[in-house]
């Protein structure tokens, strides 16, 4: 695949399980539209063997078994389509046992949950083919899925009938920002973070931006106009597989998006008292995280959802009546530094824990936000709140602290967050410090144990 870009560490450690040509079953799993079946299809397409794709779709068991046997026949068998008749899954199983016994078959079925709903037996079938039939063979099997729960309830979780079978279980996540970067020649390092923001490194949503045209346009396009890809039909179908409520689960993503962190705002913000629910549904799909500190709170996973409920869903009826290029020029282009505030954050955290332990930044086993209300030398009460916090074990060890706007880091700046560590129970932590338009000479000048990233820096590659 000429276009093919990213995913090096993942296509390593496929084509290492490969190489060792005996069986192996690989189950990769993740969020729709983050590349899945691109990695698998190229992955495939680089080795030298017969080759078994299968997409699962939501059609009847009967179909589902004439399209398998079509795939299998037509990679292992043409001449024989016409001859063979398989039954059941059992036998179309055995036959491809009986092929990768003498040389190396990849079988691939994509979007397994929905095979396995609409013949639930088939988990325990290939639970006795392997044990009894293809563990000995050179199969290389992959199953991989979207729903995200599904996979980790029904398929690795140690009650289910393939616990255990696997050599390989990976969670394909989305790009990074530097991944994602790679799709965007031409534009500058801001404009590709800003993409990343937009698109939170999902495969799919990138694809939507033509780094030939100038970024305004593409988010004008593809969020403003009718007929755009980030429509509200297309939001709906990224929110949770779970369908009975949806205007429940818009609402909850719509008040997270908002402000509304705690559980306490949301369920004010939706008209419920109980929400544990569909915030546990949420928390499933990884559209929402739980995040922990004195007051739990929960933050969107999906930064294109969090854009879309705050700047693009107000304005639905201006872009349905063709206004909405104007609402964004209007009302949301100069929000869009603001927006990025945390995506910059996200951005920072990713470079620190790429490069930790190396170029004075410190070994770090973990790195959140921090939030936390101290009381000062006259005992009253102080807010302290740091876009990062880094542990080396249970030891505070880093502080980071992100701006992203036009104007330089300054003077001011400089002294919030000084003042804001004096409140930390650590000594000697190494402050970090990021910032999209670089830093003034009196910070340059002043930082002492800072060390200090322009977005230059963060892109900078070996």
């Amino acid at each position: 695949m000429l276009n093919f870009r990213g995913r090096k560490q993942e296509l390593d450690i496929l084509q290492k399980k490969y190489d060792r040509d005996s069986f192996c079953l690989s189950v990769i799993y993740g969020r729709r539209r983050i590349g899945k079946t691109t990695l698998i299809n190229e992955f495939i397409e680089r080795q030298d063997c017969k080759k078994i794709s299968f997409i699962a779709v939501e059609q009847s068991e009967k179909e589902l078994l004439n399209m398998m046997k079509n795939e299998v026949l037509n990679a292992l068998a043409p001449e024989m389509a016409e001859i063979i008749g398989f039954q059941d899954f059992g036998s179309i199983f055995e036959f491809i046992g009986k092929y990768a016994r003498k040389e190396r078959v990849i079988f691939f079925i994509d979007e397994y949950p929905y095979l396995a709903k609409q013949c639930p037996y088939i988990q325990s079938l290939l639970q006795k083919q392997i044990d009894s039939n293809w563990k000995n063979t050179k199969l290389f099997f992959i199953i991989c899925g979207s729903l995200v729960g599904f996979m980790k309830d029904e398929v690795l979780a140690e009650s289910a009938p393939l616990h255990g079978r696997s050599d390989l279980e990976m969670r394909l996540r989305p790009f990074g920002y530097e991944d994602t970067a790679l799709f965007l020649d031409g534009y500058t390092y801001e404009e590709k973070a800003v993409v990343y923001g937009l698109t939170g490194g999902v495969a799919k949503y990138i694809d939507q931006f033509d780094s030939k045209v100038a970024l305004d346009e593409n988010i004008k396009e593809q969020f403003y106009s009718i007929g755009g890809y980030f429509s509200e039909e297309q939001v709906k179908t990224v929110l949770s597989s779970d369908r009975q409520n949806p205007a429940l689960y818009n609402s909850i993503i719509s008040a997270i998006a908002t402000g509304h962190t705690k559980n306490g705002e949301i369920a004010g913000c939706v008209g419920m008292e109980e929400i544990s629910y569909p915030l546990k549904v949420l928390a499933k799909a990884e559209i929402i995280e739980k995040r922990f500190s004195p007051k739990p709170y929960y933050v969107l996973n999906d930064s294109m959802l969090e854009f879309w409920f705050r700047y693009v869903n107000p304005a639905s009826s201006l872009i349905n009546s063709g206004n909405g290029e104007k609402y964004y020029d209007l009302k949301v282009k100069d929000k869009l530094h603001e927006f990025m505030g945390k995506i910059f954050e996200k951005m920072a955290k990713e470079f620190l824990i790429k490069n930790a332990g190396m170029n004075g930044i410190p070994l770090i086993t973990e790195i959140t936000d921090y939030q936390n209300t101290f009381l000062d030398e006259n005992r009253k009460p102080v807010n302290v709140e740091l876009d990062l916090l880094g542990k080396l074990d249970q030891k505070y060890v880093l502080v980071g602290e992100c701006k992203f706007k036009h104007e330089k880091f300054d003077k001011s700046e400089l002294e919030k967050v000084m003042e804001k560590v004096k409140y930390l129970p650590a000594k000697d932590v190494k402050i970090c410090l990021f910032s999209l338009s670089g830093f003034t000479d009196h910070v340059q000048k002043n930082a002492e144990n800072c060390l200090l990233f322009s977005i230059q820096d963060m892109y900078k590659t070996e």
